[in-house]
């Protein structure tokens, strides 16, 4: 069944990615080979977090779904002032990828942990595998990205 409320968990990752199409990176470096594994398992983990959560209600009844809630904020926030960061630094390319409070590719961290916890208050174990599988693809690449640009 479609959950029209749970629209909001994607919606809210997807908004800085939209400004992203329109003010492009600057100083970004020419295309390089990407590894075609990683590249689909990011592929494939994305179009899951992207809809699997519109089939599934949120709960937030029990102490671990609310303690989920926070660590998908707290990681909003952090995936929130990544982006501005960015934006606001002349949106240099390196920017997307330098560590942030300690937190390594934060853009790519921070989304995955956000989908992760959101598994757990929309009770969704498609939702959990899709952010692994996002996981294992996104945040690799973003480091393979980050060492080579820095």
């Amino acid at each position: 069944m479609f959950h029209p409320v749970s629209l909001i968990i994607p919606l809210m990752i997807l908004l800085p990615n939209l400004l992203f199409f329109k003010f492009e990176p600057q100083n970004m470096p020419g295309e390089t080979a990407r590894n075609l594994l990683l590249t689909g398992a990011e592929f494939i983990g994305r179009m899951g977090v992207i809809t699997v959560p519109l089939f599934y209600s949120l709960h937030l009844q029990n102490v671990y779904e609310v303690l989920s809630l926070v660590v998908m904020l707290l990681s909003l926030g952090m995936y929130y002032f990544g982006w501005g960061r960015y934006f606001m630094n002349g949106r240099a390319y390196r920017l997307l990828f330098t560590p942030l409070m300690g937190v390594p590719v934060p853009l790519a961290l921070s989304p995955v942990l956000y989908f992760l916890s959101a598994s757990v208050i929309l009770h969704s174990g498609y939702l959990l595998i899709f952010s692994i599988i996002l996981g294992a693809g996104h945040i690799p690449a973003s480091l393979s990205d980050y060492k080579r640009n820095t």
